[in-house]
């Protein structure tokens, strides 16, 4: 996913996706940039890096054209649902959020799908438990050949404590 080139003030920082350097290539002369991924998870600074925890960050995409849903572990884990149901569909999302923050969720479908803009924020997701949590997303926007819509990507994470 990109990240939009600004966003406005206040707003909560953006998930962004990386590429990772594919794995068994490094900088021939050792001294790529710190951070990059070698072998292993071993980065060029001589150092590991663990993968991320899966119980805090996720992905999901709706495809519009098939109505077809791809939810990874960490999106079921972040927004308190059950893998064997499958995941939610778009117009069920919102049932997982405070009722304050389901108006900010439409717009940013509004923004993504209608407008094909990105759009990030920060949600309160309700446990099955009566808990909650802050969890921050990044909508994208897919688009077609011809440039309309076709597909929807969230990246969450779960927000830090504070």
């Amino acid at each position: 996913m990109t990240h939009p080139a600004t966003r406005p003030p206040g707003a909560a920082p953006a998930v962004v996706a990386t590429a990772a350097t594919p794995a068994g290539t490094r900088a021939a002369d050792g001294d790529g940039p710190a951070g990059d991924d070698g072998p292993a998870g071993e980065r060029v600074d001589g150092t590991t890096q663990a993968p991320p925890d899966s119980a805090t960050v996720g992905s999901a995409e709706w495809d519009l054209l098939t109505d077809d849903a791809h939810w990874s572990a960490g999106a079921y884990r972040l927004l308190g649902c059950d893998p064997g149901r499958g995941p939610l569909s778009l117009d069920r999302l919102p049932d997982r959020l405070d009722a304050a923050d389901r108006p900010q969720l439409r717009r940013m479908m509004t923004d993504a799908l209608v407008h094909g803009r990105h759009a990030f924020g920060t949600l309160q997701v309700r446990r099955p438990g009566g808990g909650h949590d802050t969890v921050e997303y990044t909508g994208e926007p897919v688009l077609g050949d011809d440039g309309t819509v076709t597909a929807l990507r969230m990246l969450l994470r779960r927000a830090e404590s504070r």
